[in-house]
């Protein structure tokens, strides 16, 4: 069934099958990511946020919980390595994939490198499935012959041809991030405030999402509160509108659709907007991206961290400042709500 699937995916353009191998790989690595950085930032809460830096000094359960935590995060990068060559090439893919995202990790070249390295993986491990074997050796293929050969390969290109570059790239871009002013945070993290609004969970969205969490597995996690705590404020700030615009430019579905929004808003979907999005469109975006916007600006500015990247409310004690946070994503709603409630027209009377 498996094989059938990828044949399918085959048939597609080279461009939109590696999309989907990589978007693969990433939704794999979402949940290492969310499970390592919450107890990470469970352990933070327990033992003090800099617990990371008293490993050697401290012996309590929010240590253990660190160490946990850490562990499961750093398969990160081998996660997304792993998978986006097993979408491409099936179970082959796995090994020479995690070795990849490992190595990655060691010469320094961050989620891009895994990625680049799933790529390469998967490439190999279709060509040399291909090859003709004698049937005496079609059974050690894909356990003994292929993952070493796969991995010996590719291991050789990503450390004397392709990591270099890519590590010289991830560093420029963490210098850049680390130098940026505070005008320049604000215009980043508005840009990925406003990504975050512009389609409710659609391709704008997730390139954003895709961005931030790449970041995220880097170890910055600043971009990840923007995008959060921005796309919160969409349902909720849509909700408000409804409060303040009334029955004149509300009906009855789209404040049944609102109490939707309210409680949708807390736990990070997007797509309770989409009922209103429908009926109208221009409006509905052009409110939600200036208040996703101002929210993902002054998370940048105030440099506020969030380890997590899903969760809504259940991860907001574990960001670096749960007053703010809650504060931003409030402040950033009020402004869709009153932008979007202005905006709106009266409903006609028949």
């Amino acid at each position: 069934m498996a094989e059938i699937k990828r044949k399918n995916v085959q048939k597609k353009s080279t461009g939109a099958f590696i999309k989907d191998s990589v978007m693969t790989g990433i939704s794999y690595m979402i949940p290492v990511i969310v499970g390592g950085g919450v107890l990470q930032a469970i352990a933070k809460m327990m033992g003090g946020y800099n617990i990371g830096a008293e490993m050697e000094t401290v012996d309590t359960l929010a240590k253990v919980i660190y160490l946990i935590g850490t562990s499961l995060w750093n398969f990160t990068v081998p996660a997304v390595a792993a998978f986006t060559a097993y979408a491409m090439a099936d179970k082959p893919g796995i090994a020479p994939g995690l070795a990849m995202g490992t190595l990655a990790g060691t010469i320094n070249t961050g989620f891009v490198g895994g990625l680049v390295g799933g790529l390469m993986v998967g490439y190999v491990v279709m060509w040399m499935k291909k090859w003709p074997v004698p049937k005496a050796l079609q059974g050690v293929m894909p356990i003994l012959v292929i993952p070493t050969v796969a991995t010996l390969v590719c291991g050789l290109v990503m450390y004397y041809i392709v990591g270099t570059p890519i590590a010289m790239f991830m560093t420029a871009m963490q210098n850049f991030l680390m130098s940026l002013n505070t005008g320049s945070k604000f215009v980043f993290g508005a840009a990925i405030g406003a990504m975050m609004c512009a389609d409710m969970g659609g391709p704008i969205g997730k390139a954003a999402a895709m961005v931030t969490n790449g970041l995220n597995a880097d170890g910055f996690f600043i971009p990840t509160s923007a995008k959060m705590c921005s796309g919160m404020t969409a349902p909720l700030g849509i909700a408000i509108a409804t409060f303040i615009g009334g029955k004149k430019k509300f009906d009855d579905v789209d404040r049944e659709n609102a109490k939707s929004a309210l409680m949708l808003s807390c736990v990070y979907i997007e797509e309770a907007v989409i009922p209103f999005l429908v009926k109208d469109p221009v409006r509905v975006v052009v409110s939600c991206m200036i208040g996703g916007a101002v929210t993902g600006g002054l998370c940048m500015v105030t440099s506020l961290a969030s380890p997590a990247v899903h969760g809504g409310i259940f991860v907001i004690p574990m960001t670096s400042n749960p007053l703010l946070f809650i504060g931003l994503w409030l402040l950033g709603s009020c402004v869709t709500g009153v932008i979007y409630a202005f905006l709106k027209k009266p409903i006609e009377t028949k």
